[in-house]
């Protein structure tokens, strides 16, 4: 028996794709971000929902997930994000004209276009994440040493630094402005026609300027808002947006119980000490299966409908939860870990406040052995 379950809702991901639908319009595609395992929900299970959604193409960070991708979708557009390390040696999976590549050097472009059939090569402008891209300087001369050596370029890309960061935009709209001035430099070498795109998930929803031929959402196709400065920036500039609904439900059952006396530690450097007589279970999930360690004695899971603390320190495989107050609790019941029972709900954001990160990392680290079940 699994020590978890991973479970996926279908319609919930349904609605999230058709909000940002009638943000973009029907002249915008929509690329379903699922790198990195689909931030925890399932690389191969994203992909068939997200196709089925109606996304327009599938974004990945690397050429192995591309690869596993086209197992069961050998037509879908494959936008490849990241840096493709040897390239030179990867020759037989790039030979694909459904896949969309965005490098940042000259010499990586030559190549891709040396293979046939040759995939789609993007190139990324860096305007001031100071990651992967061109720097503003060298623009110009790259886009003639592209033009001189024939190669064809099929888009032009950036990506914002800070819009999730602040209810204060300047920053993004002057990386946007920069990404202005290096497609007016691409079209003055002779590149027009080309497919633009810089707006990710917040990106996206706030600036209607930004969402030019293709959007790139990851976090909030999931049902998690990219931060609550996005929350509040659209509230400031008057924007109502649907409800997000989290795409994912990760559960486990109640492996024992322990009834412990007053005084009594618990776990691991015995770090939580009884002050009465308490009633504990314990559950077939620790940081190993993606628990961050950091919940110890801070974070709660649900039972029957009420909250449960973690007690102790949260073990490799195991983590102990007070039931004390939880009547009729027996070996083998549900614990929601993330995800709703009765009137409550635990969220990868209540998640992410109880241990200083980001919702992101919380669901992104849920083991991958796990299989993601698909339901309504």
């Amino acid at each position: 028996m699994l020590s978890c379950e991973v479970t996926l809702s279908k319609s919930a991901l349904v609605q999230n794709i058709s909000l940002y639908r009638k943000l973009i319009g029907e002249h915008t595609k929509f690329t379903a971000v699922i790198k990195s395992n689909a931030y925890g929900h399932g690389l191969k299970e994203m992909a068939t929902l997200a196709i089925e959604a109606g996304a327009d193409l599938l974004g990945v960070n690397s050429l192995e997930e591309a690869e596993l991708i086209r197992q069961n979708h050998p037509n879908v557009i494959i936008l490849v994000m990241g840096s493709i390390p040897k390239i030179e040696s990867r020759k037989q999976l790039l030979a694909d004209s459904n896949l969309w590549v965005m490098v940042s050097r000259l010499e990586e472009a030559i190549f891709l276009q040396s293979i046939s059939p040759s995939p789609k090569i993007h190139l990324k402008l860096d305007t001031g994440m100071s990651r992967l891209g061109q720097t503003q300087k060298d623009w110009k001369g790259i886009a003639h040493s592209l033009k001189e050596k024939g190669i064809e370029l099929a888009g032009l890309a950036t990506h914002f630094a800070s819009t999730e960061d602040f209810t204060e935009h300047s920053f993004s709209m002057k990386q946007l402005n920069r990404f202005f001035e290096g497609v007016q430099i691409f079209k003055e070498a002779g590149y027009s026609n080309l497919i633009l795109h810089c707006a990710s998930s917040a990106s996206a929803m706030l600036f209607p300027e930004a969402r030019l031929n293709l959007v790139r959402v990851g976090i909030s196709m999931y049902g998690l808002w990219p931060s609550l400065e996005t929350k509040l920036s659209l509230s400031l500039m008057g924007k109502n947006i649907e409800t997000l609904k989290p795409v994912l439900s990760w559960k486990t059952q109640i492996q024992h119980i322990q009834s412990l006396e007053t005084g009594t530690y618990i776990g691991y450097g015995s770090t939580f000490k009884t002050t009465y007589p308490t009633k504990l279970a314990v559950i077939p999930v620790g940081y190993y299966e993606g628990l961050d360690r950091k919940l110890s004695n801070t974070g709660y899971m649900l039972v029957n409908g009420e909250r449960a603390r973690i007690l102790g320190r949260i073990c490799m495989n195991m983590t102990m939860i007070e039931i004390t107050h939880i009547p009729n609790v027996n070996i083998g019941d549900e614990v929601i870990i993330l995800g709703t029972s009765g009137n409550e709900s635990i969220s990868a954001d209540d998640h992410a406040s109880w241990t200083n990160t980001i919702n992101y990392e919380v669901v992104t680290r849920i083991l991958d052995k796990f299989p993601r079940t698909v339901i309504d």
